[in-house]
């Protein structure tokens, strides 16, 4: 009789979590601080995850969002963590027998910041082996850059965020930085720090990239469901993050 009843006990419990699995309705996804695209103090964790909310709300989802110490740890602990649903915002297709991904929903141009009195100048990426660039730990180099700072030709200086890589462009430490274009604009205009540096700093007219980001999630029987629902939701993303944008620069500006 107890062997009947502990293998009782034993099926509701697996019935339970097979229930609980399948009527999963809160995603969780991992990220890293890029504000105000994604940041842990900004309200609904940074614009991408403000407008992806309001898409998944409409399928019934809601979003919980964590945050890794830089890209490569994210992407990683997407990877081997089972609490973990999916990474975004990314930028390439990688490990596609575990991911599915949505379809690119948001473009941003990825450029060199400068100082205006020291403007780079450069035609392409092997032109800019003769200054010496910063860049954040973790975050990736782009095609042609990559290959470039692997074959030890770019001097890339690495700090811990994109706010002292602009203090360290500002006080001549490095010639240039990597940035996204809106964060590096972002940042400069919200961060007290940096405020009497705004009129000695600028983008570099060229793009090194115009990048394309979307959503990535761990393939599971509902996953194909959830990137048809972002998917379809690309129109009403787009808007929420400029929304988000416009407000959260209007409140931030000192």
């Amino acid at each position: 009789m107890a062997v009947i009843m502990r293998m009782l006990i034993l099926a509701l419990f697996l019935s339970a979590n097979t229930s609980h699995a399948t009527s999963k309705t809160t995603i969780t996804l991992i990220t890293h601080e890029a504000p105000p695209y994604m940041a842990e103090a900004l309200p609904d964790k940074g614009a991408i995850f403000f407008a992806l909310a309001k898409v998944l709300k409409k399928g019934g989802y809601e979003l919980n969002v964590v945050f890794a110490p830089s890209w490569v740890r994210a992407k990683m602990k997407a990877q081997t963590d089972p609490l973990i649903d999916g990474y975004a915002p990314y930028r390439a297709i990688e490990n596609a027998d575990l991911f599915e991904f949505s379809e690119y929903n948001l473009e941003s141009p990825w450029v060199l910041a400068e100082r205006k009195d020291h403007p780079i100048e450069w035609n392409k990426v092997q032109d800019l082996s003769k200054y010496v660039a910063g860049n954040v730990q973790g975050v990736e180099l782009r095609p042609g850059v990559k290959e470039l700072a692997d074959q030890g030709k770019l001097k890339i200086e690495t700090t811990t965020t994109q706010n002292n890589n602009i203090l360290k462009l500002a006080t001549k430490r490095v010639d240039y930085i990597f940035s996204d274009a809106f964060v590096f604009r972002y940042l400069l205009a919200t961060d007290p720090k940096l405020k009497k540096y705004r009129n000695k700093l600028q983008i570099n007219s060229k793009p090194i990239v115009i990048e394309r980001y979307g959503v990535a999630l761990k393939k599971t029987k509902n996953s194909a469901k959830i990137i048809k629902l972002i998917n379809e939701g690309s129109d009403e993303f787009k808007k929420h993050i400029e929304d988000y944008l416009r407000q959260i620069e209007k409140e931030k500006t000192p």
